[in-house]
């Protein structure tokens, strides 16, 4: 969730993925989740880490970046969890500098230790 404030000042309050490090919690067959934002690691039954918020970040990066959400031109269904665990990623062709880029697409690593 991003709210902002009065002065347009942005928070980014709780992916609702993670729970505290310290936190022990049973994740037995759960998935939760807006399905664009889920890393793929989760989609194939793991469990939700740091690493799967830190991919949700990188959605929601392109996102504010494009001014799009993910995957706005396809339905939102089976076929794509399939293929976000195939390797799909949101469109490219925004003019993002390669900077910002660069960093979204670590977040979106498809091996999580690799996400910064």
């Amino acid at each position: 969730n991003i709210l902002s404030d009065f002065n347009d000042k942005a928070f980014i309050t709780d992916l609702g993925l993670c729970q505290p490090a310290n936190m022990k919690i049973s994740q037995e067959d759960n998935t939760f989740g807006v399905l664009p934002y889920v890393a793929p690691e989760v989609l194939r039954g793991g469990v939700y880490t740091q690493e799967s918020d830190i991919y949700a970040f990188g959605i929601v990066a392109y996102e504010i970046c494009t001014g799009f959400p993910p995957y706005h031109n396809v339905p939102h269904d089976e076929f794509l969890a399939l293929k976000i665990c195939e390797g799909l990623r949101p469109e490219s062709n925004y003019k993002i500098p390669n900077l910002i880029f660069d960093i979204i697409n670590q977040c979106w690593d498809e091996d999580s230790l690799k996400r910064p």
